[in-house]
């Protein structure tokens, strides 16, 4: 067991593990969804047009404002701390997939193959995109594994990572629409069988969306908006909307025969409506089974929350379990992982605190008691006390007294760990505004400047951090050396900064 996994457990166990819900962003709508006792608690937020337009945001401060007051809405049984754990899925944004196969291979040089595949199938500058993959099938007999990988603007997830921080939410993980859908099928969805190939269906407000699962994962995507299904018309009838399901279906299916062997025998249908009739229609034009995607969480449950519930799966699967797609790297993790610290420490400083303030109590009590009892023996006792009876007085006063000694030297103790958390407390909130990641914190006694060492992608954010940290109430003797900025390989900027505290 590794360390994540030990440190995911142990915070569970104590009732410190940070919750994370699921957010949809879309062109029309914020929806944020997390797990409390089995049921889904939800919060929604339609977006006046113009916002997002085609992967791109048009207006940053209303998409703030926007976020803002959809945290606002979020139930209070979350826990909304400074910040609200997101698993982001993107809905009707662009975010491209594509499936590769590999020989069997493991550790580095899968990596390696991965990322040379990656940078193949890229539909964009790999150097202006963030790239992710996961393993979704493997071949024992065939000695071969199937990976999906997934590309997003790098432009477009900065700032909508930015929109995010700004409004009080913090990313975990972005992903498409499509691999919530398919986990939340695969996760939920009554009488599903991970052996069997499945076609999902899926109707909502966007258009008209095809996935192909096998083995439970994802392999195949083809979305058509209602747009292109309307064409000239001014409206969408039944049967231009029919033959648009035959049309596609049709050449899904196609795809489907062209890739893998296995039959094709069920289709899922994720609409709020006409489920009946398409479901008729593909049974007649296909011979295909066909029926409507049910779930085992929560009977009366419209579709358009089905994409948000599925990353809200992934939000309560342990980070440390946590193998799919991410296309905001590394990065964020090792930040949530330090916040997780954080806030394991100062779980732990307040339950200290009650702990010591108990026994504190408890002993005052104790001794005030004993003293009272001593007295009292002592005024209304006929008999004069023996030395037997002095030494054991005496022997219990000794007790108290080293009892005592335990408390003081505990209470020196509670004192002496606390500022190393309130630095870290009062250095979070400003590394994170100013996007540095820490690379070594070195705190000396004596009187002597702590050092710590990080990296960011500009200048200007490292001398934001240092007015921040000098114009405070909690350091001084903030020291920046320019020749300490120095560029690195990966295009950010490290540097060494010293200061003490007041």
């Amino acid at each position: 067991m590794n360390a994540d996994k030990i440190l995911s457990k142990t915070l569970s166990f104590l009732g410190a593990k940070t919750k994370i819900g699921g957010l949809e962003i879309s062109d029309m709508d914020l929806r944020f969804a997390y797990f409390n006792g089995g049921a889904l608690k939800t919060a929604a937020l339609r977006l006046p047009p113009g916002i997002i337009e085609n992967g791109e945001i048009k207006n940053y401060d209303t998409l703030v404002d926007a976020l803002k007051e959809l945290r606002d809405l979020i139930p209070e049984d979350f826990g909304k701390k400074k910040l609200v754990n997101a698993i982001v899925t993107l809905n009707s944004i662009h975010i491209y997939t594509h499936v590769f196969s590999l020989p069997l291979i493991e550790d580095e040089n899968l990596k390696e193959a991965v990322q040379l595949n990656i940078r193949m199938v890229s539909p964009f500058d790999i150097s202006q995109a963030y790239a992710g993959w996961q393993l979704i099938t493997e071949n024992k007999n065939e000695l071969k594994m199937e990976i999906l990988s997934a590309f997003a603007q790098k432009g477009f997830i900065d700032q909508l990572r930015e929109a995010m921080t700004e409004a009080g939410f913090f990313p975990l993980a972005v992903e498409s629409g499509a691999l919530s859908l398919a986990r939340l099928v695969r996760e939920e969805a009554v009488d599903f069988q991970p052996e069997k190939p499945f076609l999902i269906l899926s109707v909502d407000d966007k258009g008209v969306r095809f996935l192909i699962l096998r083995m439970g994962q994802l392999h195949f995507e083809y979305f058509q908006s209602w747009k292109d299904i309307q064409g000239d018309a001014k409206n969408i009838s039944w049967p231009n909307f029919e033959d648009a399901i035959k049309r596609n279906l049709n050449q899904v299916i196609n795809f489907y025969r062209g890739h893998w062997e296995e039959p094709l025998d069920d289709v899922l249908i994720a609409s709020n409506s006409l489920v009946e009739e398409i479901s008729k229609t593909i049974r007649e034009n296909f011979s295909i089974n066909a029926r409507e995607l049910k779930l085992k969480f929560q009977e009366s449950f419209r579709r358009e929350w089905y994409e948000v519930a599925g990353s809200a799966i992934r939000g309560d699967t342990p980070r440390a379990e946590d193998k799919d797609v991410n296309l905001f790297g590394m990065t964020v993790q090792e930040d949530f992982r330090k916040r997780q610290i954080l806030d394991f420490l100062r779980f732990w400083e307040i339950l200290m605190s009650s702990s010591l303030s108990i026994m504190i109590v408890f002993m005052l009590i104790s001794y005030l008691f004993l003293m009272n009892l001593g007295k009292s023996i002592q005024a209304n006792s006929p008999f004069t006390i023996s030395n037997q009876q002095m030494q054991e007085i005496n022997a219990l006063e000794a007790q108290i007294d080293d009892f005592n000694s335990s408390v003081k030297m505990l209470s020196e103790l509670k004192s002496s760990t606390k500022p190393k958390t309130s630095m870290l407390v009062e250095l979070n909130p400003l590394l994170n505004l100013n996007g540095i990641v820490i690379d070594r914190l070195y705190s000396q006694s004596g009187g002597l400047p702590a050092v710590l060492s990080g990296e960011t992608d500009s200048q200007d954010k490292i001398l934001s951090f240092k007015n921040s940290l000098s114009e405070g109430n909690y350091f001084s003797s903030v020291n920046l050396s320019l020749p300490d900025i120095k560029a690195q390989e990966n295009g950010r900027l490290s540097f060494i900064i010293s200061f003490k505290t007041k």
